[in-house]
């Protein structure tokens, strides 16, 4: 599972910046530099300290003027030597620098090495490992906060507690078994019955933060919904503060799934604009229709949107009695063309629902800001206070706390049904074994690498 290889790799983008960082870390990270960086010796100079310096190659020409900073083990992100290069960016430079090291038997970090050799010696559990990941890969303030949370080892400690407790219930069972012949109760009934139901109710509150976990994670994803001609390109264009879509009067104009991402209230919101949803022969414009159906099932939130100047037709009353009795709690009707005169039985209709709306002008942008307050409203509605809660977030750690969850239930009913303390104790020992999957303890080569392969190269 560990290769004493010394690996490098760039820990931020070649292009875009004046300054790129290269990460090496490995037995040999400071021998290897010694060899390239015109300064005192590295080796006998402190760790945690700057050294700037002329980078030179194997003709003692100088690729770069550097600034290197020294992580001496065990007090590095990994654990072992390593070494971090400022230098300009510059792909001839970076390339170079590279190649002297490939030279000197070091090779390219696999993606997530540094993070997974942090892992291996025992810097970070699994779970905090996932964490770094999960915060790269976070799509709001909220989720940062909830990752970091998790980096913090919140999650790890009470994974640890839940395991420490059935430890020692475990270890209170097997000695009641050593001395069954004696008649003597080494844990009462009512302990053990505690016990197992407040760690049935962590593991039931973990599982149930997941879904808002995921959201969080993931981003905001707000569809655009409401048949041909309607004002969804315009309304999209409203919200983004520039012209992504073509607007026409033209029906089915639409044909695909566009979508911009953009920051409101610190939540990453994808908005999504969808072929209008109606009956079609165009073969292309059915499939954009088929898509946007698909998309009605996940999104976060559906701006539907309804002509507030046409009266309501079959068309606008199929998708609203769909919508309304199946993502009432994600649904916001927008009555858009408020500029024109406005249909009443239209009017009546949509008065009757008891659905969160709003009239707006989308192509004269009337009441678009505040569409954008009741939109923050909603995503804000099913968040969490972040600052004390552990949210979970990450899809193996959920699928182990779901075994626990059932293993647990066992034992409980096994227990209740006063099945012998042997079979009670084979059960816990499982349990103890599966929250030690969750951090980590317990780990399989194919687990690690299937983990550590989705993250980006550099981490």
């Amino acid at each position: 599972m560990f290769s004493e290889d010394t690996i490098i790799s760039t820990i931020t983008p070649v292009r875009g910046g004046s300054v790129c960082l290269l990460r090496v870390s490995g037995k040999d990270a400071i021998n290897i530099t010694c060899k390239y960086f015109k300064s005192n010796s590295l080796s006998n100079m402190e760790g945690g300290r700057f050294y700037f310096g002329k980078f030179v190659d194997d003709k003692n020409e100088v690729v770069d003027e550097v600034i290197i900073y020294v992580f001496k083990k065990p007090k590095s992100y990994t654990g072992e030597d390593v070494i971090e290069i400022s230098c300009h960016s510059n792909i001839f430079i970076l390339e170079e620098i590279i190649n002297l090291y490939l030279n000197n038997n070091c090779r390219i970090a696999e993606p997530g090495e540094f993070t997974k050799r942090a892992f291996l010696n025992n810097k970070i559990d699994l779970v905090q490992a996932e964490a770094v990941a999960d915060l790269i890969a976070s799509k709001s303030k909220a989720s940062v906060k909830n990752s970091l949370n998790l980096l913090e080892g919140k999650l790890s400690k009470l994974i640890n507690s839940l395991k420490k407790n059935l430890i020692d219930v475990g270890s209170l069972l097997e000695l009641e078994l050593d001395f069954s012949e004696e008649d003597l109760e080494i844990i009462s009934r009512d302990k053990f019955f505690d016990i197992m139901e407040s760690s049935i109710s962590i593991v039931n509150s973990l599982l149930d933060s997941y879904d808002s976990g995921r959201e969080l994670q993931k981003g905001i994803e707000i569809l655009i919904a409401g048949k041909p001609n309607v004002g969804k390109s315009s309304l999209m264009n409203s919200l983004l503060q520039k012209d992504r879509v073509i607007v026409s009067h033209i029906a089915g104009t639409t044909r695909d799934l566009i979508h911009e991402d953009i920051v409101m209230d610190d939540t990453l919101v994808r908005l999504i604009d969808t072929a209008g949803i109606r009956f079609t022969s165009d073969e292309i414009e059915a499939e954009g229709v088929t898509r946007a159906k698909k998309f009605l099932e996940t999104a976060s939130l559906i701006l539907l949107m309804i002509d507030l100047s046409s009266e309501i037709d079959n068309d606008d009353l199929d998708i609203l009695n769909s919508l309304v009795h199946k993502k009432s709690n994600s649904l916001i009707i927008v009555g858009n063309k408020s500029d024109k005169e406005a249909n009443i039985k239209t009017e009546e209709y949509l008065s009757k629902l008891e659905i969160d709306k709003i009239k707006i002008s989308a192509k004269e942008e009337t009441n678009i800001s505040e569409l954008k307050r009741l939109i923050i409203r909603r995503i804000k509605r099913n968040e969490k206070d972040l600052s004390e809660d552990i949210i979970l977030t990450n899809k193996r750690q959920y699928d182990v706390l779901n075994r626990l969850k059932k293993i647990l239930n066992d034992n409980l009913k096994s227990f209740k049904s006063n099945q012998g303390f042997e079979f009670i104790a084979v059960d816990l020992r499982l349990a103890i074994e599966t929250l030690s999957e969750i951090t980590g303890e317990i780990s399989t080569d194919d687990i690690l690498n299937n983990i550590f392969s989705n993250f980006c190269i550099g981490k």
